[in-house]
């Protein structure tokens, strides 16, 4: 569902997604848009609304609803972010865009393994790969139960004929969340498996 704001606000995007900007109180006939400064289309408020564009890179990606108060960004790209403002007669509004990329593959790597009498240690490390994604925060849960923040555990595995418990990873950004579940530590340690993600 596309991003809603009202005036002045910070606005989250995903990229490939769209975002909303809502003007309030509307009393005047028109608006200039302005990305960066340079102004990108003016819109005359009615029923439809008429917008004239100063810059044809935004043609096919912008639409206004509600007479011209609401202007939606589609397909956003990451050059997209940045400081939106909407000008009428002694009114000025501002909006600040943040883009990010949806999380893609998320990995879960067996970083170390120490096995002595039977009992295994492993360390495993979590990784969303890919650039754009803004903050990754990382959880663990083991049988569906939230167990450790941060990307590294230790897990203990003793004798084989103990039931494994799952461990799942979790990635969220600000526009999306991932994750990926380990059956078997030794498994994965021993290079037989790399998880399956949803």
């Amino acid at each position: 569902s596309p991003a809603c704001t009202s005036d002045g606000a910070e606005v989250t995007g995903a990229v490939g997604r769209s975002v909303t900007f809502h003007l309030k109180n509307l009393d005047k006939e028109a608006t200039a848009w302005s990305f960066r400064n340079d102004v990108i289309v003016t819109v005359k408020f009615g029923d439809p609304p008429e917008a004239t564009f100063f810059d044809d890179n935004y043609k096919p990606r912008l639409a206004f609803s509600k007479n011209g108060s609401a202007l939606t960004i589609s397909q956003l790209r990451m050059e997209d972010a940045g400081t939106y403002t909407a000008k009428t007669l002694g009114v000025k509004a501002t909006f600040t865009l943040h883009v990010y990329r949806e999380l893609a593959v998320l990995t879960v790597t067996c970083v170390a393994q120490n096995c002595s009498a039977g009992d295994c240690l492993y360390t495993l490390h979590c990784t969303a790969l890919g650039s754009g994604s803004g903050n990754i925060s990382y959880s663990w849960s083991a049988g569906g139960l939230s167990w450790q923040e941060g990307p590294t555990v230790l897990v203990e595995e003793s004798s084989p004929d103990k039931p494994l418990i799952p461990l799942t990873c979790t990635a969220q950004n600000p526009v999306s969340s991932r994750n990926v579940t380990i059956i078997s530590p030794s498994a994965l340690c021993a290079g037989n498996s790399h998880g399956n993600m949803h």
